[in-house]
């Protein structure tokens, strides 16, 4: 009985040995599966891309004291410019595109962009000889692979922006700015003016008024289907790049691409008065037929409507030799417009002498014109330096 119980306790024993070692094969046969983890595959930065971040430390420090969103077929009537800073139209020169010219203060020379025969968009300008503009030619100096459009000439007749879309771009349309080299009788390289006036949309035109200390660019950046934003902001005569050194990575880019026109008001007193300016300018615009004959802005709170309003005795002087150089200019500009209508009648010989002739007038209307803005910073300068006496 004693041996029966031994032999049937070993034979329990080799069942459980026998059992636990199937179960440590079953185990073993059947392995856990590893976890798979997927790495997203991470695009390449585009050309743009590179640019754009490469664009970021520099971007421009700028007052932008207004927006507005309009439809972007309507957004020249948003940009209240002075006649004597120039007109800007547009124009269908075929049933997809849509050009732009712009003819400067003195309706003398115009620029524009226009689809050629084999539909790609150039540049062109053109010169007013009599009653008559001739034949455009291509803008010398600008790659015109990249549909060049917007021009806008800034008054001395030198500087010239304009939008183009591809090489050195960071998305759609950018505005670059270039200015001629009357040695070489062609325009510089174009430079991309930078952020935040260009963006990873399209930004159009780039329009500046000197007089009043204002301009305007335009862009469909955030922007629907159709619409635009026309900004207002206060050029700089030298370029000052934002200060970057206390904001974060996401604050910079949110400068860069005007998510708040607000985080740019860092001077009120500057803002009030640009505000001040462009109301004046819009209002001007609004009523240019009851606009008085007499107006001089001393600084941005003080504007003159009559030469007996100057307290300095010397700026009454120059003030006078001012309206005198006025009227010089004022005579001049018609002459030349005699000679023009003169040129019109002409036969070919009397042509080649007129042109000669209205070639040298429009230069003296042009160096009179620069006396005239130097007189008038002189003038403000020597009343800013009574007032504040």
């Amino acid at each position: 009985m004693k041996i029966r119980n031994i032999l049937l306790a070993i034979g329990i024993s080799l069942l459980c040995a026998t059992t636990a070692s199937a179960q440590k094969k079953k185990a073993a046969a059947k392995p856990k599966a590893a976890k798979v983890v997927v790495k997203p595959v991470k695009a390449e930065p585009t050309a743009e891309d590179l640019l754009y971040e490469n664009m970021l430390e520099n971007t421009q420090s700028v007052l932008v004291i207004d927006s507005v969103v309009v439809p972007k077929n309507d957004f020249l009537k948003y940009i209240p410019l002075p006649s004597e800073c120039g007109t800007i139209s547009p124009y269908q020169s075929q049933a997809e595109h849509s050009g732009y010219v712009y003819v400067n203060g003195f309706s003398n020379k115009m620029y524009y962009s226009l689809v050629d025969t084999i539909g790609k968009a150039l540049l062109y300008t053109s010169d007013k000889l009599g009653l008559r503009w001739t034949k455009g030619a291509p803008v010398s100096g600008i790659d015109n692979d990249n549909s060049p459009n917007y021009p806008f000439m800034m008054p001395d007749g030198i500087t010239l922006y304009f939008a183009q879309k591809g090489e050195g771009g960071i998305g759609g349309y950018d505005i670059f700015v270039t200015r001629y080299d009357s040695e070489k009788g062609e325009f510089l390289r174009p430079n991309n003016i930078g952020l935040p006036f260009n963006s990873r949309g399209n930004d159009y035109m780039y329009v500046v008024d000197e007089l009043d200390s204002l301009g305007w660019f335009v862009s469909d950046r955030n922007q629907p289907e159709g619409k635009v934003c026309v900004y207002t902001f206060v050029p700089s005569k030298q370029r000052t790049n934002l200060d970057i050194s206390d904001l974060s990575d996401e604050e910079v880019r949110q400068y860069a691409d005007l998510k708040s026109i607000k985080k740019t008001w860092k001077n009120k007193r500057e803002y009030s008065a640009a505000l001040s300016r462009l109301q004046r300018l819009k209002g001007n615009r609004a009523n240019r037929d009851d606009e008085q004959s007499f107006r001089f802005i001393v600084n941005d709170a003080l504007t003159y409507h009559s030469i007996g309003e100057f307290r300095s005795e010397k700026a009454k002087t120059l003030v006078a030799e001012l309206m005198q150089m006025k009227e010089r200019c004022q005579n001049d500009t018609e002459q030349l417009q005699a000679l023009r209508d003169r040129y019109h009648d002409a036969d070919e010989a009397e042509k080649q002498n007129l042109s000669t002739t209205i070639l040298a007038a429009e230069r003296d209307i042009m160096n009179l014109y620069a006396e005239i803005r130097s007189m008038e910073k002189t003038i403000r300068n020597e009343e800013i330096m009574f007032l504040t006496k």
